[in-house]
């Protein structure tokens, strides 16, 4: 199959079939066709490749970045500018700083680079003396480059306060802060870090930067702060719910001392709790009551203050068996309402659930592949129901469509409970469903509208001639036109 494209390829190229690989390679990459070009020059290994041969492979190999095998053939190569700095591309996104700066020093001092060209080189050598972790040379290369480009762009300088903050030297980073935004987090590091401003204007200015927000609690040394910065990143992704947890239940003693809570017996702490405003303390007096006294409504209120940061709720109680049931249905909602339909399933399956509740957990079953219980639930809904209301309707249907093989028959039941607004939608899927085309035409029939250009009105001719039923396909079209 490869001969005979590449045959018409040649052809059109003004070539013929009997070109020598280069030429045929050579070709594809001018007529844009780059992956193609490299797949043929991978099958077509050369016994003894000459530097033309290599040159090519090598830029088709950079630009489809596969990095490992480019560098090898750069190695090989004659030294030019274009392939040094393709190279060192590679070598940094291998995470190879040394091999990268070599390839830069020779583009840069053989190579005529353009004022652009040794910018960048210039730039990525102080990147990858970053990577390298050699934070003097990157630091003396950071004051030439601003001595000959200054003043540097935002990009430049957050790549030079950011490589300083990781080395530890965030007062050498100074000078570069005056490009960036004040609420640049680069920026807030430094000047939190070197005292410029106070713990309490970094949180201001931190929105909800885990990163800084973690900064700022260690050198405010505040509770409040620590707390805040660990569920910022619980939320990120970047702390495990555990860890949180010991957090709130190490603060919680300063906390009951901070609120006279420790003047009570622990009867009291849940109405005393709900009269704090900080969210953060309220939670960490929470966690503490539900650990030590296994207070089930404390559980409850600490589920409740989470329902707007549901990422942090999830980490927090996912695999915990011991939560009462008005937690698991909170959480439930809150893993549906986020997306996170395995956990809404486990949460939520041990429930007797009501409303429309039964067809969300049957839709967190569907999307996670447990197709059987999903239809066993939506059957068990739909029974001993006359009707449904629209939004009931669409989520039902929502469900079905997810599940495979198709359920044909719950269709048909949904169908007949079904609000009028939905119907049409149930008839058209039926109808895609079918493998019979006349059984689908039927379908489409009964979801038509009956004017001009109406999708179902289309499709139903369509499917009557493909059953073979000319002469209905005819009269339809002829009353529908």
């Amino acid at each position: 199959m490869l001969k005979y494209f590449l045959s018409f390829l040649l052809s059109a190229c003004a070539l013929n079939v009997w070109a020598a690989d280069f030429d045929v390679a050579s070709s594809m990459t001018s007529a844009g066709a780059d992956k193609l070009a490299l797949a043929f020059m991978l099958d077509h290994p050369q016994a003894k490749p000459d530097d033309k041969w290599n040159d090519l492979e090598f830029r088709m190999l950079e630009k489809s970045g596969k990095n490992e095998q480019a560098l090898k053939i750069a190695k090989t190569l004659p030294f030019s500018k274009e392939n040094a700095l393709l190279a060192a591309n590679s070598a940094l996104s291998l995470k190879k700083p040394e091999t990268a700066r070599n390839f830069l020093a020779q583009a840069i001092w053989k190579g005529s680079l353009s004022k652009t060209e040794l910018r960048k080189a210039r730039l990525d050598s102080i990147g990858a003396l970053l990577m390298e972790k050699d934070w003097r040379s990157a630091y003396y290369a950071m004051l030439r480059f601003d001595q000959d480009y200054h003043p540097v762009t935002v990009a430049e300088a957050e790549l030079f306060v950011g490589g300083l903050l990781d080395a530890d030297m965030a007062k050498e980073s100074v000078p570069w802060l005056v490009g960036l935004d004040e609420k640049d987090p680069v920026r807030v590091r430094v000047e939190l870090e070197t005292g410029l401003i106070g713990a309490m204007d970094a949180m201001k200015l931190a929105g909800n930067d885990p990163e800084i927000l973690q900064i700022a609690a260690r050198s405010g040394k505040d509770p409040v702060l620590d707390i805040r910065a660990k569920e910022a990143q619980v939320a990120a992704g970047k702390l495990d719910g555990k860890t949180l947890w010991q957090s709130y239940l190490d603060h919680a003693p300063g906390f009951s001392n901070q609120y006279a809570l420790l003047q009570g017996d622990y009867a009291s702490w849940l109405d005393s709790i709900a009269k704090i405003t900080d969210p953060y303390a309220a939670r960490s007096l929470l966690a503490y009551l539900s650990s030590r006294e296994k207070d089930q409504k404390a559980l409850d209120s600490l589920v409740d203050s989470l329902k707007g940061e549901p990422r942090v709720a999830l980490a927090l109680f996912s695999g915990r068996s011991d939560l009462p049931v008005d937690a698991k249905a909170a959480l439930g909602e809150m893993a549906y309402d986020s997306g996170d339909y395995a956990s809404c399933a486990k949460f939520w399956e041990v429930l007797t659930l009501q409303k429309e509740a039964p067809l969300k957990l049957a839709f967190a079953y569907a999307k996670t592949g447990q197709f059987a219980k999903a239809s066993s639930m939506v059957e068990g809904y739909f029974k001993g129901k006359s009707s449904l209301d629209p939004r009931s309707s669409n989520l039902a249907l929502s469900v079905l469509r997810l599940i495979s093989p198709p359920p044909k028959s719950l269709l048909e039941s949904l169908l007949q409970i079904a609000d009028s607004a939905s119907k049409r939608q149930i008839l058209m899927h039926l109808a895609r469903i079918s493998g019979d085309p006349a059984v689908a035409a039927a379908y489409y029939f009964q979801a038509t509208t009956g004017k001009k250009g109406d999708p179902a009105g289309i499709l139903c001719i369509e499917r009557l001639k493909e059953a073979g039923l000319e002469a209905d396909a005819k009269a339809l079209a002829d009353k529908w036109k």
